[in-house]
């Protein structure tokens, strides 16, 4: 369930890390989203396979690498130079990078796609909102 955590920022980079990293994605300049109500779950989260080995009396899972972990932001459509950019990424291959900065200035980085941005419903309650949909492509790094 999304949640929403006052005094938190969330900001975006058109550039990932070499190495994928704390420091790494420290490194980069990120501009902040401003206007975001709510950003979804996001964490690191593995697929799994089932393995069938002979002489085991029953397959097991196994994990088999990263799982698809889709996220969504919600934001009020304001002008703004990271919701600017935030629409010029959308549907691009390239993967950038995001920081959510907790009031505790916890940090959590991961890269990911942009793959949607749907306007809010036109009623007098939605108008002014939009869906950011993005695909993680990474690992999330949290720093506390």
């Amino acid at each position: 369930m999304p949640t929403s955590l006052a005094g938190s920022t969330f900001a975006v980079s058109r550039s990932t890390p070499a190495d994928a990293t704390a420091a790494g994605f420290a490194a980069l300049s990120f501009t902040q989203i401003k206007g975001v109500k709510v950003v979804g779950e996001v964490g690191t989260q593995y697929a799994t396979s089932t393995r069938n080995y002979i002489g085991l009396a029953r397959p097991y899972q196994a994990m088999s690498g990263l799982a698809e972990l889709s996220l969504q932001v919600e934001l009020i459509r304001i002008a703004d130079a990271g919701q600017d950019m935030l629409r010029t990424l959308v549907g691009l291959e390239s993967a950038c990078s995001y920081r959510a900065t907790r009031p505790d200035g916890s940090l959590i980085y991961f890269t990911a796609q942009v793959n949607g941005l749907m306007n809010g419903g036109f009623t007098s309650g939605s108008i002014a909102e939009q869906k950011c949909n993005m695909a993680v492509l990474s690992k999330v790094i949290e720093v506390d």
